[in-house]
């Protein structure tokens, strides 16, 4: 059977934070891009992709970043892009947590236990494959080229989980992205499933595996 969509998805996580600079547990709360222009690099390779689509996260940092990167282009900000929801842990170090009970639990099954004031890694697992479900099924039928660019900014952890569903060999611990960094993944529709044929690193020159 031939291909009959063809994506190229470009998965990018947002500029750097003062919160993850002193290692905060950053999620829902809406801090800013410290320094955007360090994104440079990213914004002059990526000038030369024409997108169909353009999605981002609805929080501050992403907004910035996709603002920055295509200043001129309509984008979907989506708050089902968001970033793991670490509650009560919000803004908090690893020291300051280290000794809770609830919390060495979390660290050991993040999937299974609710952080306190937000979200267990079943709910955020839940709402990631949600909505690429939806978009997925979007991309089918959409009218036009089966051929489809889209670019998506959004956080660390979703990208990983974006990741550990669309690449076989990897898994969500197995990706490391930095602020400003992303990937390029090629995506075709075979026999009702989607397959990723490639990866690669954005910018060319960055290294997304941990």
């Amino acid at each position: 059977m031939g291909t009959s969509h063809h994506l190229d998805l470009y998965l990018l996580r947002h500029g750097l934070t003062r919160w993850n600079v002193e290692n905060r547990y950053l999620g829902h709360t809406d801090e800013p891009v410290m320094e955007i222009e360090e994104l440079a690099e990213l914004k002059k390779e990526l000038e030369v992709v024409e997108f169909d689509e353009v999605f981002s996260s609805d929080l501050l940092r992403c907004k910035e970043t996709i603002e920055y990167l295509r200043p001129d282009q309509p984008y979907v900000s989506d708050e089902g892009l968001r970033e793991f929801h670490f509650g009560d842990w919000e803004g908090r170090k690893y020291e300051e947590l280290k000794d809770i009970p609830l919390y060495r639990q979390w660290i050991d099954n993040w999937e299974q236990y609710r952080v306190p004031g937000g979200e267990s890694g079943e709910e955020f697992s839940d709402r990631i494959t949600g909505w690429l479900s939806e978009f997925l099924g979007k991309t089918l039928v959409a009218e036009g080229p089966a051929s489809h660019k889209v670019l998506i900014v959004t956080h660390g952890g979703v990208i990983r989980l974006l990741l550990s569903i669309l690449v076989e060999a990897g898994s969500f611990w197995s990706w490391r992205i930095s602020h400003g960094e992303g990937l390029h993944l090629t995506l075709e529709y075979r026999e009702e499933r989607w397959t990723c044929s490639s990866l690669s690193v954005v910018p060319s020159q960055g290294n997304g595996r941990s």
